[in-house]
């Protein structure tokens, strides 16, 4: 079985920590990280993670289009953590994002636009399909460029589908809204929604979205497996094949945060990792991907 996750809008991931934060004036920090960001990569090292804890090895692919120098930093810092990349080169350069993380206060985040990918994408589209087998996962996650139209991970989930292999989609917005009302063989198998989300898809007002709310709305969309985040709240699991497809929901461990941005990509890439490769009943799935995202979290 292989793993897929395709990420059509990289990125360089700068996180600045200081003391304190401020609105104007110069803010002096104290240390600095780059990593190599966008959601399915972040999946994409979850997984190998998640792996390493059972003393496992998977077979992994990590899709994503690269340009200019800030792309060629992306792919050395992906080779240093022995992620494996199929990437496409783009003209533009990759874009970066930053945080600032004060000890103090809320964090800051700066996130760039997805850089366009021009003529490139249906060799994205050829990267992630050539091979695929029936059985295997695909991860599409994060946002789309400004250049690939909304509805493109719907059409992509259709080819995944007909090859039979598993298509899981984290994205928000009209691009979701796409994916979702497709005829139900050519839906993603599953989506990760965080509550906002959820109640836009159901036309929810979110101030009056109570659990019957939210569990009549993760029931009612007609795919296969719902997991919906709600930050410190809790999550919920809406799965077709378990529990006669009723949600449960699972309460959320308290956590001294550290860092909340990719949380729940390492949260997704747990549980796909526990769920579709080691074949662990959902609920099991859920705990692995609590854990993780809570190790995330405590910055571990």
């Amino acid at each position: 079985m292989t793993l897929l996750t395709l990420t059509l809008s990289p990125a360089l991931d700068i996180e600045y920590r200081s003391e304190k934060t401020q609105p104007s004036g110069m803010i002096r920090t104290r240390e600095h990280r780059m990593t190599a960001g966008g959601k399915g990569i972040n999946v994409s090292r979850s997984i190998l993670k998640c792996a390493a804890r059972f003393g496992e090895c998977v077979n992994l692919k990590t899709v994503a289009p690269v340009g200019g120098e800030t792309g060629q930093t992306l792919k050395r810092l992906l080779e240093k953590e022995g992620i494996p990349l199929t990437g496409v080169e783009i003209e533009e350069n990759t874009r970066v994002n930053v945080s600032l993380i004060p000890d103090e206060g809320e964090s800051l985040e700066i996130n760039a636009p997805g850089t366009p990918v021009g003529d490139r994408l249906e060799e994205i589209e050829n990267a992630v399909l050539d091979g695929l087998e029936k059985d295997d996962v695909v991860v599409i996650a994060g946002s789309c460029p400004k250049d690939v139209p909304k509805s493109y991970p719907a059409s992509l989930i259709a080819k995944i589908r007909k090859k039979g292999a598993y298509a899981v989609l984290d994205c928000d917005g009209e691009a979701l809204k796409i994916a979702v009302s497709a005829p139900e063989d050519e839906r993603p198998n599953l989506i990760k929604p965080n509550e906002r989300e959820l109640c836009e898809l159901a036309g929810i007002d979110p101030s009056k979205a109570d659990k019957k709310a939210l569990t009549a709305a993760a029931e009612g969309l007609g795919i296969d497996t719902v997991i919906t985040t709600r930050a410190e709240k809790e999550a919920m699991l809406t799965c077709r094949v378990w529990n006669n497809g009723k949600t449960v929901f699972f309460e959320v461990k308290e956590e001294k945060v550290v860092r909340l941005k990719g949380a729940g990509d390492t949260f997704l890439g747990a549980f796909v990792y526990t769920y579709c490769v080691r074949k662990e009943p959902p609920e099991w799935a859920m705990e692995t991907a609590q854990d993780a995202a809570g190790s995330w979290v405590r910055g571990e």
